[in-house]
C-alpha cells in the first residue's frame, strides 16, 4: 500500500506500518484513514504535532520526512520531502523536496529539488494522517480510566469527537496526549509577580525556562523588580533595571525548543506608573527614522534620553564620503551614469546627515512580545491632559525591618497604588504629561507594532479570579 503526495513521491504505507511497530504511542496506518490536509495546515501538522522519530531508529532512503529547506538563525524555512541518499558517516541526507517547497531554493537545488542537509534538522513523522494522532489523542486522554472496559469507552467517545472535527484541542494536546513524553497539556501559562531580588528573578527564569522546554508559552509582569539605577543595598551597588533583567528572560524563546520548528512564545508587561515605563517601550523599537522623530518631535526630556540612547549614529568614512560624492555627481548627468534615482537620494541624504542610523541592541526584548499595562488613574491622566507620576516602592530609604516586608511581601502585591495604601513609603521618580506617554506607546505601536496595551483594572474588575481571592496579573502570549 502507497498513498500519493505528488506525482513522483509516495509514502510506502507497509514500510511505515512496519517501523510503526518499534513506536508503542503510535497507532499504525489502516486503509480508512484519509485526513492529510493541505498546504500550510499540512505542514504545521506534520511539523508540530506528528509522532516522529526523533532518534531516527528506522530513517532509511525513501522516507517521507520533515526538514528545514533553507537556514535562516530566526525564521529557518521549513518543508516536506523524501531521502534518496543517506550518508551516516557525515550525519547527511540527500532529500527531494516536494515542489511547493522548493521557492525558496537557489541554484542547483532550484533546478534539481534536491537538498543535502544534515541530519539535525531532518525528521521522520511516523503519524502522516490525522486520524492517528486523533487516536495517540484519544488513547493518553483515556488513559486515566480505573479500568480496562472504561478505557475503552472513553477511548471511543474522545475518538470520535476528535476525528469528527468536532472539538480540536490545542497544540500542546495534539503534540503531547498519549506521546508518552514529559510535556505540557496546557499552551500558556502566566507567571506570578516576579521578586524583587538575584535569586527570585534565577527563580523566576528557572520556571520559565521549564515551562517552556515542555511547550508552554509565558506570560510575565515585571513591574515588581526595581528601576535602573536603584541602590542594591545587598551589593553596594545599583540595578541594571527591571528592562535588562526582562530581556534576559525574553533570551530564554531564542534558546528553548518545544519540538518541530516550534518556538516558544513570551508575553512581557510592565504597569505605567514604573519609572521604567519609557526604556521599556522604546527598548524594542528598530525603526532609526521614528527614533529621530521623537527627538525631534517630542517635549519630554525622558523620552529624548531613551531614544537618544537606542539611536546608534556611524560617520561616514572619508572612503565612504568620496564614493557617495562621486554618485551624486551624476545627478544631472543624463542617465545619471547607470546610476537609479532612488541610490542617488539615498547618497544626497548619507552626504547630508554624515553617516548612518541604525539601532543599538537590534534584538533586544525580541523573544517576548511586550505590552503596557495602563491603570484608571493613568487614562484619566490622558484624558484631562494632566501629569501622572512614575513611582516604585522607596527601597532606597527603607530600615532593615520595612526591607524585611518588602522583600517578603512586595511581589505578592505587585501595585504600587495598594502598596502605598498599606502604608508603605514610594517613591516618585519623575512626573511625565500622560499625554506625551500615550503617544509615545501609540506611535512605537503604529510603526513598530508595540507595545500592545492591557487595562489591567479593567481585567481585575471583571475577573472571576477574585472571588477566589486571586488577582490577574499580567496576560500569556495570546492575551488570554
Amino acid at each position: 500500500m502507497t498513498v500519493a503526495f505528488s506525482e513522483k513521491m509516495t509514502v510506502n504505507v507497509d514500510k511505515l506500518n512496519e517501523d510503526i511497530r518499534l513506536f508503542p504511542q503510535v497507532h499504525p496506518i489502516t486503509p480508512e484513514m484519509h485526513i492529510t490536509y493541505k498546504g500550510v495546515s499540512r505542514l504545521v501538522m506534520l511539523d508540530r504535532y506528528s509522532f516522529k522519530d526523533t532518534e531516527k531508529l528506522t530513517l532509511s532512503v525513501g522516507d517521507f520526512v520533515v526538514l528545514t529547506v533553507k537556514e535562516d538563525p530566526k525564521f529557518p524555512a521549513r518543508g516536506l520531502g523524501f531521502i534518496v541518499e543517506l550518508d551516516w558517516e557525515n550525519k547527511k541526507a540527500h532529500v527531494l523536496v516536494e515542489e511547493e517547497y522548493r521557492h525558496v531554493l537557489e541554484g542547483e537545488e532550484a533546478k534539481t529539488g534536491v537538498v543535502v542537509r544534515s541530519l539535525d534538522v531532518i525528521e521522520k513523522p511516523l503519524e502522516i494522517f490525522y486520524e492517528q494522532i486523533a487516536k495517540r489523542n484519544a488513547t493518553g486522554l483515556a488513559a486515566v480510566e480505573k479500568t480496562e472496559e472504561k478505557r475503552k469507552e472513553w477511548f471511543e467517545k474522545f475518538y470520535e469527537q476528535l476525528v469528527s472535527l468536532n472539538f480540536v484541542p490545542a497544540g500542546r494536546v495534539l503534540y503531547g496526549a498519549g506521546s508518552g513524553t514529559e510535556v505540557t497539556y496546557f499552551n500558556c501559562y502566566v507567571m506570578p509577580f516576579v521578586k524583587d531580588s538575584r535569586e527570585g528573578i534565577s527563580e523566576h527564569r528557572k520556571q520559565v525556562m521549564e515551562i517552556m522546554s515542555r511547550g508552554g508559552g509565558v506570560g510575565t509582569n515585571g513591574s515588581t523588580l526595581r528601576p535602573r539605577n536603584t541602590l542594591a543595598r545587598g551589593v553596594n551597588g545599583k540595578s541594571s533595571g527591571s528592562v535588562s533583567w526582562l530581556d534576559d528572560i525574553a533570551k530564554l524563546t531564542h534558546l528553548v525548543e518545544q519540538g518541530g520548528s516550534r518556538r516558544g512564545a513570551q508575553m512581557i508587561m510592565l504597569a505605567d506608573w514604573h519609572p521604567d515605563i519609557i526604556e521599556f517601550i522604546i527598548s524594542k523599537m528598530q525603526n532609526p527614522r521614528i527614533l529621530r522623530y521623537l527627538l525631534e518631535n517630542t517635549e519630554d526630556e525622558g523620552i529624548q534620553k531613551a531614544a537618544r540612547e537606542k539611536l546608534k549614529f556611524t560617520p561616514l568614512t572619508e572612503q565612504e564620503r568620496a564614493m557617495y560624492q562621486g554618485i551624486v555627481n551624476y545627478k544631472n548627468i543624463p542617465g545619471y551614469g547607470g546610476f537609479s534615482e532612488k541610490i542617488i537620494k539615498d547618497a544626497e541624504e548619507k552626504l547630508r546627515t554624515g553617516g548612518t542610523y541604525s539601532v543599538h541592541n537590534p534584538d533586544f526584548l525580541t523573544g517576548a512580545n511586550i505590552s503596557v499595562c495602563l491603570t484608571k488613574e493613568f487614562m484619566q491622566a490622558v484624558e484631562n491632559d494632566e501629569e501622572y507620576e512614575l513611582r516604585f516602592p522607596d527601597v532606597e530609604t527603607y530600615s532593615e525591618e520595612e526591607m524585611r516586608i518588602y522583600n517578603e511581601k512586595w511581589h505578592e502585591v505587585g501595585d504600587v497604588r495598594e502598596w502605598e495604601k498599606m502604608g508603605y513609603r514610594v517613591r516618585v521618580y519623575r512626573k511625565i504629561r500622560a499625554r506625551e506617554l500615550w503617544k509615545l506607546i501609540n506611535i512605537c505601536a503604529t510603526y513598530s507594532a508595540e507595545p500592545g496595551i492591557f487595562f489591567i483594572d479593567n481585567a481585575n474588575d471583571m475577573t472571576n479570579a477574585r472571588a477566589y481571592g486571586q488577582k490577574v496579573v499580567a496576560t500569556n502570549p495570546c492575551g488570554e
